[in-house]
Parts: structure tokens; sequence; C-alpha cells
């Protein structure tokens, strides 16, 4: 499922979010208290929120951020006042020792028991003290097959600018640091986990090879933009393709042949809650199989919940977009918490980000070609 951007297409259920306003058990609107969910975009269905707050009578205020570095820092800041966040894999270790996360109160999480048996015990949090998969997927790339006949295979293809060339100023990468190094790394042959600085210097070339023709880096808006035509390819996540391909059938899914991410997002309590109840309480509903099954059929990521992929239909199930076979999921590779290497990956974004800061969109002439 990633600077702070909001827009009015990424906030559900609010309008006028007021950082800090967070901090208040209770909102003003009738006395109701209020959950503050800080996730990826288009990651909850809002029917499935507007019942939680008929149910529960509370009000639910949801705010997005574009990378998992962008949610840490804004924690870490103390800005925001959330109850509830939604962190990947890799960042969880690295949250419980800097102190970030509440131990899950799980006598209010009896749904917890409907996770399949293969996310109940994860190598990130063993035993679910901190947090509770939610969904999982893949980072491949999509292409617009009406304009691209000639698609890239791999990530060493997708930045081959004799490959993509037709694809001119309508190619974009996600605003994300570890998925964007990661796919530059995976097309020279290394593991996305490296730190390694020389790989990360080829990683680094590799990007700005590619910087004549990339239109943006953008994790909040792109699949607006696939859907209408305005990219052709970008790296991106599963069910944002799978989701816009009702809107455009043209577009395809590839998942890398040299190797790609698989991810796992979690649902997880700041530290700082204001109402780590409610937040708990709201967990246990997305648990419940029917509910479950509801969120994983409007965003089409791949659910954890072993009795609401029971109630899913047979063309979601078998759609390898969203669950690869046995074979493709051999190649993906998890993100891991680098520790202070980490310093390495952010001092090699901010060098790709420097080098890469004027780059536009296509006119809006050649946009309508």
């Amino acid at each position: 499922m990633k600077k702070v951007i909001l827009a009015g297409s990424a906030i559900l259920a609010v309008t006028g979010l007021v950082v800090g306003f967070g901090k208040l058990k209770q909102s003003a609107n009738n006395g109701r208290k209020t959950l503050h969910l800080y996730v990826w975009t288009d990651y909850i269905d809002k029917d499935v929120i507007k019942e939680f707050e008929s149910k529960h009578d509370v009000r639910v205020v949801e705010e997005n951020f574009p990378s998992n570095e962008v949610m840490i820092s804004k924690l870490k800041a103390g800005g925001g006042g959330f109850d509830l966040i939604v962190p990947s894999d890799y960042m969880i270790a690295s949250m419980v020792q800097d102190n970030l996360l509440l131990k899950l109160p799980k006598e209010k999480i009896q749904n917890l028991a409907n996770l399949t048996e293969r996310f109940q015990k994860v190598d990130y949090d063993p035993t679910l003290e901190y947090t509770v998969p939610y969904m999982w997927g893949t980072t491949g790339f999509a292409y617009n097959s009406k304009k691209i006949s000639n698609p890239p295979k791999s990530w060493k293809e997708f930045f081959d600018p004799a490959i993509v060339q037709p694809a001119y100023k309508r190619i974009s990468l996600l605003d994300d640091p570890r998925e964007v190094i990661g796919a530059a790394l995976k097309a020279n042959g290394h593991s996305l986990n490296s730190v390694v600085p020389e790989e990360l210097n080829q990683a680094k070339q590799k990007l700005l090879s590619l910087k004549p023709l990339i239109s943006r880096f953008d994790t909040m808006s792109y699949k607006d933009l696939l859907a209408s035509g305005d990219l052709w390819i970008a790296q991106a996540y599963s069910g944002d393709v799978v989701k816009m391909q009702v809107t455009n059938p043209e577009l395809r899914y590839v998942i890398p042949e040299d190797g790609a991410t698989l991810w796992v997002d979690n649902l997880a309590i700041p530290k700082d809650s204001p109402n780590p109840e409610l937040a708990a309480e709201f967990i246990n509903f997305v648990l419940i199989p029917e509910v479950n099954k509801r969120i994983a059929m409007s965003i089409h990521y791949a659910t954890t919940n072993k009795l609401a992929r029971n109630l899913l239909p047979e063309t979601e199930l078998n759609n390898t977009s969203i669950y690869p076979t046995k074979e493709v999921e051999a190649r993906l590779e998890l993100f891991k918490d680098l520790g202070t290497a980490s310093e390495r990956i952010d001092t090699t974004w901010a060098e790709i980000r420097a080098e890469t800061d004027t780059i536009q969109p296509a006119s809006p002439s050649a946009q309508r070609q």
C-alpha cells in the first residue's frame, strides 16, 4: 500500500481535517468519539467505514500518507493524533524499538483467530503483540496495452530507455524510496535489500538513465492517471491496477521476471492514540469475514483472513495479479528492516530526487495524442 499530500479524492468521510485535532478524545460532532485513521490511499471501503460509524455511533476521519517513511516521520514528530495506522512489514521492528506502538488489547480483538495460519505468526511480530496483518500484495508495474505494443517484462527492461522510449513522458515511478531503489537494484540483479554502496550507486545511475522519459514520482494519484490514459507505464501496486482495470480494460499488471516486492500491511495502534479501545474495536470489525471480504473486493488486494477468503468469488481468487502462483511467489522478496544502514537508502534517495526534481509531464497537447 506512499511529503504528506492531502487531496480531496484521497480523504474519506472528512472535510477540513485539522492537524492536531485528533488529540481530543471526543469531537465536537454531537459529542461522538472520533476515530482518526492514517492509512494508504483508497485502502478501506467507504461503506465499511460508514457501517462502523453507524454501529458504534462514532465519526471516522481518514488521512493518507504516500510512504511508510512519511508516516514514521509524522509519528515521531508527534503530529496527527492518530488512533490507527497501517505500516508495512519492514517498519514494525523499528517502530517497536522506538516505542511508537501500543501493545494490542487482544481481549477486544476476538476475531484474530480468523487470520490464515500463514499470518498468525509473522517474522516481524511473531506473537502479533503490536500488529494485525491486514492485506498483502506485490509491487510491479502496469502498462497500457493499447499504447505499448512491446512492453517490458522485467525491471531490467523497465529501466532500459530504448525499450520504454514509446512511453516518453508517460512513465511514472512510486514516490517511495524503498520501492524505487529496490526496483533498480533488482534490475541490476541485486537484492532489493542491498545496502552495498557500489550497488546503491549503480541503482541510482540506472534510475537516472530513465530521467528524460519520466513524468513524475507519484504514489497518491498515479492509478487515476493510468486509468485515464495519461500514463502508459507506471510502477504500481497490484490492487491499484486490478481496480483501475474496471475503468480501463487495456491496463495490464506485470510481476517482473527478475523479481519484485511482496509486502504485508498491518493494522497497528500508535503509542499516543487518543482512542486505543475504539481502534481495537475497529480492528475487530475489519476482521469479521463478511466485512473483510467486502474490503478485499473493493480494493483488490489479497486478504490475510481465511474465512473472508472462503467468501471470495473464483474470479478474484484466480486472478494471479492478486494471488500470484507459487512459481511467481518464489521470485518475490520481502523488504527487511535495515537498521542504521537505512541511512544509505535515505542518502541515495535524496540524491535521486535532487537530480529529478525538475522533471515534467508531457505537454497538454502531447497528452491528448
